[in-house]
């Protein structure tokens, strides 16, 4: 690859890496200003084009930009990052990349004085990286370098390396806790002991100042004692700064474990209750082997910890004792007025689990549990509420009608049916693997029970047929474009089905699509609604 306008190898992959990133994060303003001021950059805009339309030609040009755009990546990928070999004036020798993260790279290095393997942490692409994430970095040194606990890993010197910043801290041996658990499912007895560790430490974090915001598995290490370790502290908030990340409305964190005040970007109300949702979240994941929260993108996971409750864990796996699975719903309430106090409070449960003594904690009454399994399961509680409804207002009919015991015992076994299979699909939802499946099978027994209820129905005035917009109405919250779609389909063709075949609801022929378009505008609108929602939500 040319050099760029004479600059260095590490410059050129600089300037290359700022285009990559305004291309895709769509900043004209940015790409048009690079463009101006390097126009020897112009070629490699009009390959990535070439590549990206996916021109269905195999010419010299075309095989040319695919190699060109190749050599480019691969030099960013050498360029975000540090050559291995001696690093700060020789002090460091970089053995090999460990990991790789949104903001820095750590490597296994030599420290040639000492003579002993460390860890670095460099933050990525340093050279044009932003004043905020220079700041987050050194805030992340800055906070690590104020503890000294077993279960946190220790800092031993920070600083600059040709633009670079970075700092030093103890090389654990060992894995990941996320690598662990990709493995094999860990035992009760670790389970409970890893998090009794690691709320300790949490909470030593929280004595001095500091909450962490991005406790997940990914960033606990397990030594080779056994020993959970906590790390990256690149979120960390500091309780007497005032960091330019705690804008409202700027998420930090990682979806599956971040609190819902969190989600919702209310930096003002984080506080030691958000890292006991944390833990809870991680504590969940160790006993179940997933996260209380995972959907398909962040912005869908985000929905999920707003407004759902997680499935009980024994409902995952059944040999988890019920006081344990109190301890992690405790701190897994949307309502941080409802978790632990603090992550001292979370560990005392966990101690007190241990030598079988009473726990903090307590059952909840009635109201309580009914609530929490309309979070946990907010469609089947729907579905059930609906037709409990619509059993109502047939039974009110039978008695102010003439309709005989047998149509009617046929309308309420129609419920009794579609109950059955809002349940199967209710349970079929909760698995990954069958999620979509369900959801799709639920709108069309939705629709064709619905209108079985309704031909078997004596209604003349059509009483349940305000299900049909209902249902297209409630799609909305799947916050599917495809499924509100689906859902306004099948409505119109339940309803073009019972006209046609039942006499007592025959109406004008300009009625009927009359009715379509109403039902369809009612679809179009929800669609639009839920795009306007995602859009916002992907911003």
């Amino acid at each position: 690859m040319n050099r760029l306008d004479g600059n260095t190898d590490a410059e050129d992959a600089d300037l290359l890496d700022a285009l990559l990133t305004a291309i895709q994060q769509g900043q004209k303003a940015e790409k048009e200003r690079l463009l101006r001021e390097h126009p020897l950059l112009q070629p490699y805009v009009e390959c990535l084009d070439a590549v990206d339309m996916l021109l269905p030609r195999d010419d010299e040009s075309t095989r040319s930009c695919v190699i060109q755009e190749a050599e480019v990546r691969a030099r960013l990928k050498v360029a975000v990052g540090v050559p291995l070999g001696d690093f700060a004036n020789g002090r460091y020798e970089l053995l090999n990349e460990i990991d790789r993260g949104g903001m820095g790279i750590v490597y296994r290095a030599r420290q040639r004085d000492l003579d002993r393997i460390v860890a670095i942490k460099t933050i990525l692409a340093s050279h044009l990286a932003a004043r905020e994430e220079v700041i987050r970095f050194q805030s992340e040194a800055k906070a690590i370098a104020r503890l000294s606990h077993r279960n946190i890993v220790p800092i031993h010197d920070s600083g600059e390396d040709q633009g670079r910043h970075f700092f030093v801290m103890d090389f654990v041996q060992g894995e990941s806790l996320s690598g662990r658990l990709k493995r094999n499912s860990v035992s009760l007895n670790d389970a409970v002991e890893w998090m009794l560790q690691i709320a300790k430490a949490v909470h030593y974090l929280h004595q001095r100042g500091i909450i962490h915001r991005d406790l997940k598995p990914s960033n606990i290490l397990i030594d080779l004692e056994n020993r959970p370790v906590i790390t990256d502290f690149g979120l960390a908030k500091v309780f007497d700064t005032d960091s330019l990340e705690t804008r409202p409305g700027v998420i930090l964190g990682t979806p599956s474990y971040m609190s819902p005040e969190q989600a919702a970007g209310q930096h003002q109300s984080v506080s030691v209750r958000s890292d006991v949702y944390s833990l809870g979240a991680l504590m969940y994941e160790i006993l179940t082997g997933r996260p209380p929260f995972r959907e398909r993108t962040p912005f869908d996971t985000l929905v999920q910890v707003l407004e759902k409750d997680p499935i009980q864990p024994r409902e995952i796996r059944r040999e988890i004792p019920r006081r344990l699975e109190l301890i992690c719903l405790k701190c897994l309430e949307k309502d941080p007025a409802l978790r632990y106090a603090t992550a001292d409070d979370l560990a005392r449960d966990l101690d007190a689990y241990q030598n079988d003594e009473p726990l903090q904690v307590r059952e909840g009454g009635l109201p309580q549990s009914i609530t929490r399994w309309a979070r946990r399961e907010p469609g089947l509680a729907f579905h059930l509420v609906t037709q409990a409804i619509a059993a109502i207002i047939l039974q009110i009919h039978y008695q102010f009608s003439e309709t005989t015991i047998i149509e009617h015992g046929r309308q309420i076994l129609v419920l009794i049916v579609w109950a059955m299979f809002s349940l199967l699909w209710a349970r079929l939802q909760r698995s990954e693997r069958w999620a979509l499946t369900s959801r799709v099978g639920t709108i069309l027994t939705d629709t064709s029970l619905l209108t079985t209820a309704l031909a078997l129905s004596s209604d003349h005035e059509g009483t349940l047929l305000v299900f049909y917009p209902l249902l297209i109405v409630v799609s909305g919250f799947s916050l599917r474009v495809f499924l509100a779609w689906l859902t306004t389909g099948a409505a119109i063709a339940g309803f073009i089905v019972l006209v046609l075949t039942k006499e007592s609801l025959r109406m004008p022929w300009h009625f009927l699509p009359l009715v379509i378009i109403t039902f369809a505008a009612i679809g179009m609108t929800i669609a639009w609604q839920i795009n306007r929602i995602r859009r916002f939500g992907h911003k």
